[in-house]
């Protein structure tokens, strides 16, 4: 049950069992410029896969799924780390994450959302901005929207996948960091895609951007801070909304399915919204049948 803790920057530091941590460093070199990069690996993938593998499983009605990116076991402290957030990110806490997970490398694109609608007579999400839809994220996108496409998803794949928990997406956008953007404290308009009107520096987009065109995070994931909300699993607990904050979540990265459920959490802030509300310890919840132009979401796959 030994752990190593594996410092990447003064900031960013990360929890794990010695068997991933070779992958782990494999991961964040195949993350630097020039060096070769896992996407479009072929595997099925299991609780053995080095993480840092990204992966697309095959849809029985043929093509393949979302891009995936397996994320290792660790731990980490969840909440407001910087003294830059509210009563709903207290107490500050550790979370165990005792199994590997896959993330969606990029929040849902709308290509990918609208081959779902289609396969099952759903409506499309209004709207695009006026940018066409393709590789920017879907949004319009309620919380049961987001659950469906899952359910698709799984059905389509044989595979079990789900939102999110709210401990496994922090986690996942922290990456290791302990800093209030994964790249650090202060606002970047090199790394994410926020509003330039509420003092955010110039990213080069007005409205949401395409998916990926901001660098990764250390886990090789793309876009957590900024361009649109996600939708989580959980029921939402925190400040003035309900019930205070992180009093009683789960430690061991489950979903926190108690607690006000008409309000489901989400998570990464939007192109839309102030620098601090992008922080990777920021969340908020809204109406799980509420559909707003900056609300999406990135899907989790059980190994």
């Amino acid at each position: 049950n030994r752990h190593v803790t594996i410092v990447l920057t003064p900031f960013h530091r990360i929890t794990l069992p010695p068997i991933t941590l070779l992958a782990v460093l494999l991961v964040t070199l195949a993350l630097l410029p020039g060096c070769t990069s896992t996407a479009g690996v072929k595997v099925d993938a299991t609780e053995n896969t080095p993480p840092g593998t990204v992966f697309r499983d095959k849809l029985r009605s043929g093509g393949e799924g979302p891009q995936m990116v397996v994320i290792p076991a660790g731990r980490f402290r969840m909440g407001d780390l910087n003294g830059a957030g509210g009563v709903d990110e207290q107490p500050v806490h550790e979370v165990r994450i005792a199994k590997p997970f896959a993330m969606g490398k990029y929040k849902v694109t709308f290509a990918e959302y609208d081959r779902f609608v289609q396969a099952t007579s759903r409506d499309k999400p209004y709207g695009d901005w006026g940018e066409g839809r393709g590789n920017y994220p879907a949004f319009n996108i309620n919380w049961h929207d987001a659950q469906a496409y899952a359910e698709w998803l799984s059905e389509e794949t044989g595979k079990r996948y789900r939102l999110p928990a709210e401990a496994e997406w922090e986690y996942a956008a922290r990456a290791g960091s302990t800093t209030k953007y994964y790249w650090g404290n202060s606002p970047s308009g090199r790394h994410a895609n926020a509003n330039e009107d509420k003092g955010w520096p110039s990213d080069g987009y007005e409205y949401p951007s395409p998916v990926g065109s901001f660098p990764p995070n250390q886990f090789g994931l793309y876009d957590m801070s900024g361009n649109v909300w996600e939708w989580i699993e959980d029921c939402w607990n925190g400040g003035f909304k309900a019930y205070g904050g992180y009093e009683g979540a789960p430690a061991d990265g489950s979903a926190w399915l108690d607690g006000n459920c008409v309000l489901r959490v989400l998570r990464g802030g939007s192109f839309a919204n102030p620098p601090d509300l992008v922080r990777s310890a920021t969340r908020d919840a809204g109406g799980a049948f509420n559909r707003l132009s900056d609300y999406g979401f990135r899907l989790a796959r059980t190994l």
